[in-house]
Formats: structure tokens, sequence, C-alpha cells
């Protein structure tokens, strides 16, 4: 009697580990599960187009011809396609992103463009689409930015880009977003590639 007693404390012990240790496992996958939702989650939303505004004429001119609140938002694009259209027009010569290998020769003179390093947490994709396709609605004081005429430096693209290859090159932009970036905006070693600008 005292074996067949023992036989099932034995089994009952193990039993107990085994049930333990199951539900440990299950716990670990659902924090797993979770954490790779959430990760998929936050890609997933950035990606997401912007909800429709639904207002009918009446009420959009009542409202000075937009709906309240309303604000121009550029549609998701295709990050990878934008890198392309990146090397494609040879924007490295100008600017620079940590840890991206991009050809070693270009055939335009290299620029002090800003480093973009981290820079799609600096900026909306709004933003970027602007300085893009009309720089000199924004110009940036200082060396990299400014020309000698008081001008952005940066060229516009308004008459070489397609709006998919902005709406793409801008999800580019948007995906730099390393943290660990040294500094986005310095552009203390930009006097190596100034280049000089007509005596005044």
């Amino acid at each position: 009697m005292e074996g067949t007693c023992s036989i099932h404390r034995r089994h009952w012990a193990w039993w107990s580990i085994a049930l333990v240790g199951a539900a440990a496992v299950v716990v670990a996958s659902a924090a797993l599960g979770d954490a790779q939702t959430a990760r998929v989650g936050r890609k997933a939303e950035t990606s997401r187009p912007p909800h429709p505004i639904r207002i009918t004429m009446k009420d959009l001119h009542e409202q000075g011809g937009v709906p309240r609140r309303w604000k121009f938002l550029l549609p998701p694009g295709d990050p990878v396609e934008g890198r392309r259209v990146f090397v494609a027009m040879e924007c490295f010569a100008c600017h620079t992103v940590a840890e991206e290998q991009f050809p070693d020769e270009t055939r335009i003179p290299s620029g002090p463009g800003p480093e973009l390093t981290g820079m799609g947490t600096q900026h909306p994709a709004e933003y970027f689409a602007e300085s893009i396709m009309h720089p000199n609605r924004v110009i940036v004081l200082g060396p990299g930015h400014t020309g000698w005429d008081s001008f952005s430096k940066m060229p516009s693209y308004a008459d070489v880009m397609t709006l998919k290859q902005l709406i793409d090159v801008v999800a580019y932009l948007k995906s730099l977003t390393a943290t660990d970036a040294p500094t986005a905006h310095d552009h203390s070693n930009d006097h190596r590639r100034e280049q000089p600008g007509p005596a005044k």
C-alpha cells in the first residue's frame, strides 16, 4: 500500500512540474507574441493610408473649402523603392546615412548637404516632400544648408521626380530612425565638402 501511495506521490509531483513548465511556456509565448504583434502593429500603422474624410459639398464650402482640422497628408510609400530612387538620383553625393553602403563614385559633384542618419524621427513626411520639391520654402540657415546667395543649397526635384518616386523617397527618409546616430543635425564637417561660391 505504501508503495502504491509513493508511486502516486511521484506521479503527482511529475504532473505538477509538467503543468508549471507548460504554464511558463504559454506565458512566455504570449508575451513574445504580444511584443511581435505590437511591433508589426506599429509598422503597419505607419504604412496605412490616412483615414478617409466623408463630407457633403455644402459642408465643405461652408467650412472654407476644406474639412475642419484638415491638413495635407502624404500617402504611404515604399521605403525600399525609395532607397533605389535615392541611389539612382545620387542623393548620397550630398547626404550621408550612417551604416548605408552607397556607390563610391557619382556623376555629380559632392555637396555639403546635411547628414540624414536618424532624420526620420525629426520631421513629418510632408516636410520632407516640400524640401525635395520646393527647397526654398523653408531655408535653414547655416553651413550645409544656405548658399552664398542666401538660398537653399538643395536643388529642386520638381521637374525630375515622378509623384510615386517622391512618395517612395519620403518613405525611405521616414524609415531612417536610428536612435544611436551621432547627431543627425551636426554639420561640423560640412566645410570639407563646401564648394566655393562666386566672389562678392
